[in-house]
């Protein structure tokens, strides 16, 4: 075998990865075909999440994160500012996680990181969505009437701790 043919072998097999890693990532891995519900179209849906009480106050900020989350551990800096903000502004409001871990392993997740929340919640939020993180601003009938997905850029931090600091939307 010539060095030319060797290296049409090498190219072809680069390009039949690279394709087949796309037709994978796309059938597999894209957001759009995921089933799961996007954020327009959960605002207005009830949550149903047995252990919360949405009626203590007129909103209620629900965190859905996961301790395997890279995009939920990176936004916990943000998180505590998020819950500074509330203290300091004396806000009433509850701040609740969700995610599919344990309660123990969610809480002591949390603590690890200097995040004080109200309750820790297990719950996968089937009906809502699956991504982590996501954050919904749900209201005093359990209706979610904000949400936010993913690691917040600055604007998106800005809009949510302007809700958490005068407790309403």
């Amino acid at each position: 075998m010539t060095k030319l043919e060797t290296a049409t072998h090498v190219f072809l097999i680069a390009v039949c990865c690279l394709a087949g890693g796309l037709l994978i990532e796309q059938r597999f891995f894209s957001g759009e075909d995921s089933g799961l519900p996007t954020a327009p179209t959960v605002v207005g849906r009830e949550v149903k999440l047995p252990g919360a009480d949405w009626q203590s106050a007129p909103v209620s900020v629900l965190l859905q994160i996961s301790s395997t989350c890279h995009f939920c551990n990176d936004s916990m800096p943000f998180y505590r500012k998020m819950m500074a903000a509330r203290q300091a502004s004396g806000a009433k409001i509850p701040v609740i996680v969700a995610s599919a871990d344990a309660v123990p392993v969610m809480q002591q997740h949390l603590a690890d990181r200097q995040v004080s929340v109200d309750k820790v919640l297990h719950s996968r939020l089937d009906g809502i969505g699956a991504v982590t993180p996501t954050v919904y601003i749900v209201d005093s009938k359990g209706m979610i009437r904000r949400v936010f997905t993913g690691e917040l850029d600055s604007s998106g931090q800005r809009e949510l701790l302007s809700i958490v600091e005068r407790g309403k939307v």
